[in-house]
């Protein structure tokens, strides 16, 4: 299956708000792009890289336009023997969910995808919303590498009111940031441009 193919099941897994099914597919795709981008590297290497090197688009998606130059992100998971470690994003994503599910069948029972507005703990695990999946999804979309795959012309994303074909956004991370922010409740990115505009005129 393409790269392509693999975006199309993601989507239609996240419409049916089927969590796990959709990180398969999204894994897939990464993997698939992370190996055009980064040849030769080892699979762990190539997807980890992609997941860092994306960080800052991937927070800017789940957050309103916030500008990003974060260039890690850690979290404190605990284990059942209430002992904890610290795992950096991309580790968490590949290691812990990737794996987890491609060797084991089934998601880490450290980590759970949940319908809420954001990232958090509960009874020990990390709670992630399913908009995490979009925003990977979205840098997959976005990456250059991607330009020339195509996906079913139905096969669209809906931010806010605006109707977007994915096949519109597919190789270009300019597109693809100007689809998902009909989608904000409000663009931080570009509140803050007006702000420093209008202090430059002071």
């Amino acid at each position: 299956m393409t790269i392509a193919a693999r975006i199309q099941e993601c989507t239609g897994k996240l419409d049916v708000g089927d969590a796990e099914n959709a990180f398969i597919q999204l894994a897939i795709a990464i993997d698939g792009t992370a190996k055009q981008l980064y040849p030769g590297k080892k699979t762990s290497e190539r997807c980890k890289k992609f997941l860092k090197d994306n960080l800052p688009f991937i927070l800017w998606s789940l957050s309103n336009g916030t500008p990003a130059k974060t260039g890690s992100l850690s979290f404190e998971v605990s284990s059942s023997s209430e002992s904890s470690e610290r795992i950096e994003f991309e580790e968490l994503v590949y290691k812990v969910m990737r794996c987890s599910l491609f060797h084991d069948g089934e998601l880490s029972e450290k980590v759970e995808f949940v319908y809420a507005p954001y990232i958090g703990t509960l009874n020990g695990r990390m709670q992630f919303p399913l908009a995490l999946i979009g925003s990977l999804l979205f840098a997959v979309i976005a990456s250059p590498v991607n330009e020339r795959q195509r996906v079913s012309e139905s096969t669209s994303f809906t931010f806010g009111k605006t109707k977007v074909p994915v096949n519109h956004m597919l190789g270009s991370l300019e597109r693809t940031k100007m689809a998902i922010r009909n989608g904000f409740l409000y663009d931080v990115d570009q509140l803050l441009e007006n702000f420093n505009a209008e202090a430059n005129r002071t």
